[in-house]
């Protein structure tokens, strides 16, 4: 058995008054740890009206609060700091812990800032970034200034959690969203972030016995559709358009209501234009609901409405919500996606307009009027959706495994009196170049968080985190459909794909003899669709469903397959296109050795990838200007997908799956040259001339095959 971790947890925000989601979170982390034997502390600011430090213990947690500041915005982020660190300092003084585990930037600072806490190995969680909490809050309250002062202030707090954050060994986030603000807002590296999901207390919050006695209890009896809601009554929470979402959806479904809890600075201007709207009697504000309170209401709703404008960078109430049975309708906004649509992809809103949230709340509750087993049956997989992702005892067992690998540094460390290095994650095997077959070497590329290892041999790169293919199928069936609509496809990338024809017909493809041409990866079939118009028989695969049904209406043959596995015959096919698939599969090699197992003796290969030689420079450039870049995705143009592939390295993987390569250049641009673009392709193509296609720079390289005689 492990012996007892000793953890300091350093906090903004008090766990004696869990009133929002950050304090039950710090609250539920630190019972949960001390429930499994571990010693833990907690160091935190104060409730608002205390005027001196609080010691107590509550379910063998102790904890130290100190009082802050609040007369302006500097003397509470200055008190803040500096009483941490004195608060730190105290604590570490009295007894050391093996891990700090830091929850938001101003105490966190002062603790980490402190001799005794920099010596500490740490784990930092990041629930979302706090000087964009601060800009959305701005004019609400009297620390949450606008113009100069307010500016200012959020760049304070964007050099100060920046600091925490290059301090701490490992960052914990709730979500993927969050490891993508990470990225973004300050340039950390997958690497070092753990994702842990949050999670909902299933003994407390759980589908009520008798619905209809919990509203009773609560004075909500009838046969009235409740929609609920529960947030900070803020701006960024979006209620002002859930409201005027309401005033649509009363017209036509007079029996819903909307109960709204949560306390806030805009609840007065929520109210006024709750009057205005003439939803008197549709809405209700139900004020701050304490915590005991909340499963109730979570158990008596039909439905829990999560309209989130921006920042979410999880959503406790949503899976509390679900843990209660109650299904969530939620903008696609943060990390709501992320949980919604693993569970059924119509609970997210299409749009953040009240239009959108008021036709998809209307088509819900028409819905579970039609079909009321559909609507228990719903029910029900909201709660086993919980207990199957969103556990506590899951999301502890995982941070304890994080703290020792954390504390595991620091005892390293600790003989020789050196302050705790960053965590690495654990070690395995170099994977080798799919290429050259080399073991690949780490490099400094970093494209969107993830770094990249380079072959030493062809100078490809592959992602340090590839995909499985389960991940893969899951991306083609729910993500990428919503991103690149599959019966959409631009007339520039129509003449990509004729151009390509082309080039097959004169390399012999016309002589086929009617065998068919097979495009792997082909989306909605439109490459195979320009061949069918050509005469040439032509079929698609992809691993979309939605993809191949759409294929199928452009009445395209199309079968939903991994390229890694052909459902073919050997040598039927007379010629294979992989346009933009193999940088963006799971085993390269393997899709092109299938696509050479199904081809005919003489039949061709034509492949497509974006060109590692273009695109790297750009990626080290643009990561490099800052947060302004990468928040707007402004480094995102650069495609570096889960391997990026020179033309050297292009030709050695069709080499090694046994074709005889043809020919080997630079690709036609898919998009409308703009005369900067125009200028840089000519440049492009005069060099590729020149050198006689040894020297091919531009942004993607087109590679022809042939496979030959056994």
């Amino acid at each position: 058995m492990n012996d007892p971790l000793r953890v300091l947890m350093v906090s903004d925000v008090s766990p004696s008054q869990p009133a929002g989601g950050g304090e039950r979170m710090l609250w539920e982390q630190a019972r949960r740890l001390a429930a499994r034997g571990h010693d833990v502390r907690v160091v935190s600011r104060a409730d608002p009206d205390a005027t001196a430090t609080v010691h107590l213990e509550r379910e063998r947690v102790r904890i130290h609060q100190f009082p802050v500041e609040r007369r302006s915005v500097a003397r509470f982020i200055t008190s803040s700091i500096l009483a941490a660190r004195r608060a730190t300092a105290e604590e570490l003084g009295r007894q050391t812990a093996d891990a700090m585990h830091v929850h938001q930037p101003l105490a966190g600072y002062g603790a980490l800032g402190s001799r005794a806490g920099a010596r500490l190995p740490s784990l930092y969680s990041f629930y979302s970034p706090a000087p964009l909490e601060y800009r959305s809050r701005r004019g609400m309250t009297a620390r949450h200034r606008a113009g100069l002062v307010g500016a200012t202030g959020t760049a304070m707090l964007w050099a100060i959690e920046r600091a925490c954050l290059r301090r701490a060994g490992l960052v914990h986030v709730l979500s993927d969203f969050s490891a993508e603000q990470l990225w973004k807002l300050y340039a950390v590296p997958r690497e070092r972030i753990v994702k842990i999901r949050g999670a909902a207390a299933t003994e407390r919050f759980r589908p009520a016995a008798d619905r209809d006695a919990v509203r009773c209890a609560l004075g909500l009896a009838g046969d009235r559709s409740l929609l609920l809601t529960v947030r900070n009554l803020e701006a960024r929470m979006g209620l002002d358009n859930l409201l005027r979402a309401m005033a649509i959806v009363k017209t036509r479904r007079p029996d819903a209501v909307l109960l709204i809890g949560g306390a806030g600075s805009l609840r007065s201007a929520l109210e006024a234009q709750s009057r205005a709207l003439g939803l008197e009697a549709h809405v209700k504000f139900l004020g701050f609901v304490p915590d005991e309170a909340l499963p109730r209401y979570y158990q008596a709703a039909d439905v829990f409405v999560l309209p989130t404008r921006e920042l979410e960078g999880f959503g406790l109430v949503t899976v509390e919500a679900l843990a209660c049975g109650t299904p969530v309708l939620g903008t696609p906004v943060g990390a709501t996606p992320e949980i919604l649509r693993a569970l059924c992809a119509s609970l997210v809103f299409r749009g953040t307009t009240p239009e959108a949230m008021a036709h998809d709340l209307e088509r819900f509750l028409a819905a579970k009027e039609r079909d009321p087993d559909a609507y228990a049956r719903l029910r029900g997989a909201c709660r086993e959706h919980v207990e199957r992702h969103y556990t506590w005892e899951r999301a502890t067992e995982d941070l304890e495994r994080t703290l020792r690998r954390v504390a595991d540094v620091g005892r390293a460390a600790a003989p020789e009196g050196r302050a705790a290095a960053p965590v690495s994650r654990a070690g395995s095997a170099a994977p080798g170049c799919p290429a050259c077959g080399e073991p690949t070497r780490p490099s400094g590329l970093i494209f969107r968080g993830v770094r990249h290892r380079r072959c030493p041999g062809c100078q490809s790169s592959l992602s340090s985190e590839l995909p499985t293919a389960p991940e893969l199928q899951h991306h083609y069936q729910t993500e990428y459909p919503l991103r690149f609509a599959p019966e959409r496809v631009t007339s520039e990338r129509r003449v990509l794909f004729g151009a390509l024809l082309e080039r097959l017909a004169v390399l012999g493809l016309e002589k086929a003899n009617g065998l068919r041409l097979l495009d792997v990866g082909g989306g909605g079939g439109h490459l195979a669709a320009l061949a069918r118009r050509r005469r040439w028989p032509a079929v698609s695969t992809d691993l979309g469903h939605q993809a191949c049904a759409v294929a199928r209406q452009g009445e395209v043959p199309s079968v939903q397959a991994d390229g890694a596995l052909l459902p073919f015959r050997d040598e039927t096919v007379a010629a294979v296109t992989l346009i933009n698939v193999v940088d963006q599969a799971h085993e390269p090699l393997t899709i092109l050795r299938e696509a050479h197992r199904v081809l005919v003796t003489g039949g061709l290969l034509a492949l497509r990838v974006p060109n590692a030689r273009f695109h790297r420079p750009w990626v080290r450039l643009l990561a490099s200007l800052g947060p302004l870049v990468r928040s707007r995705d402004w480094d995102a143009y650069p495609v570096v997908h889960h391997f990026a592939f020179t033309p050297t390295g292009l030709r050695r993987l069709a080499e090694r799956a046994g074709f005889r390569v043809l020919e080997v250049g630079n690709s036609a641009a898919v998009s409308s040259p703009r005369w900067g673009r125009a200028m840089i392709l000519a440049c492009v193509a005069l060099l590729a001339t020149l050198s006689g296609d040894r020297w091919l720079v531009g942004p993607s390289v087109e590679l022809y095959a042939q496979k030959g005689q056994g």
